[in-house]
């Protein structure tokens, strides 16, 4: 068994009063409270947990729980900062009111517009009270075809229906997603190597576009030039052709157009471990 350390942070969102306060109390205190105090601003809650992966390791993660004000200004206002290092949200809506269903999307999207996009799920909450539900079969059909691949739990801060679900789905996720961009960037500076040592290797000639298609046919095209612009900005390649100009992307050359090593590029070539690589750009 390996164990793994990662730190987390979800934000549970969603409009005023359906519960995302009792839910994040009920999780971590088994309590709840019928009284209803709003939360101004945002609240932390930090709490550990052991998630685990395929094959028997154990992610240790140390979870930030943000409690956000259900407020669309303070959402709008502070959207970067409320959002920023985000790995997953918790989308509540409450079960009685469909307004707050309705209302989910604009919460995933400021969330996504910061992070490019996390894995979220969605808790209908408060479906202990049964007889005023008001999600039906057009609520739940809209619901699927909004989020197709979102989980989508029934939760009750009040009896603990599907709280731990929530909360624990929400973490796997998140740390899936995070053990997945770091296999993404692990491949990535493994290829980026790759390209340097070979344009290193053929000394002064540098290497064309063909060449370079030639050599890595495997890869696709698209992501190659990707590659290769992200090499040129961190001048580890230069770029050479007849009349070339600055931030000229690479796929907008010519075939002939030649991709020269430079004196940084090669030393990185002649790394003798990609770890000891720091080609990642500046956050």
């Amino acid at each position: 068994m390996v164990l793994r350390r990662v730190r987390l942070k979800v934000v549970v969102v969603g409009e005023r009063a359906v519960g995302k306060t009792s839910l994040i109390q009920k999780y971590m205190r088994n309590h709840f409270s019928p009284e209803y105090k709003g939360t101004l601003g945002v609240q932390m809650h930090p709490v550990e947990v052991e998630v685990p992966l395929d094959g028997g390791d154990v992610v240790l993660a140390k979870v930030a729980i943000f409690d956000l004000m259900g407020e669309h200004a303070a959402r709008e206002s502070f959207r970067d900062a409320i959002f920023y290092g985000t790995h997953g949200v918790l989308a509540v809506c409450d079960a009685g009111r469909t307004e707050t269903l309705y209302a989910i999307p604009d919460w995933i999207r400021a969330a996504a517009v910061v992070t490019g996009g996390v894995p979220f799920t969605i808790a209908l909450n408060k479906v202990d009270r049964s007889s005023s539900i008001g999600i039906g079969e057009a609520e739940t059909s809209w619901l699927r075809q909004q989020f197709p691949l979102s989980p989508v739990i029934l939760t009750s801060a009040m009896t603990g229906q599907g709280v731990e679900e929530a909360f624990h789905g929400i973490f796997a996720r998140a740390v899936a997603a995070r053990i997945d961009a770091e296999k993404a960037r692990h491949r990535a500076n493994l290829l980026r190597h790759e390209i340097l040592v070979f344009i290193s290797a053929r000394e002064g000639l540098g290497a064309s576009k063909t060449e370079l298609f030639s050599r890595f046919r495997d890869v696709p095209p698209a992501q190659l030039m990707q590659e290769l612009d992200y090499l040129i900005r961190l001048e580890l390649l230069a770029l050479e052709a007849e009349g070339s100009k600055p931030f000229v992307q690479t796929a907008s050359m010519p075939a002939s157009a030649r991709c020269r090593i430079t004196p940084a590029g090669r030393k990185l070539a002649e790394s003798p471990s990609t770890d000891e690589m720091v080609i990642e750009e500046p956050s």
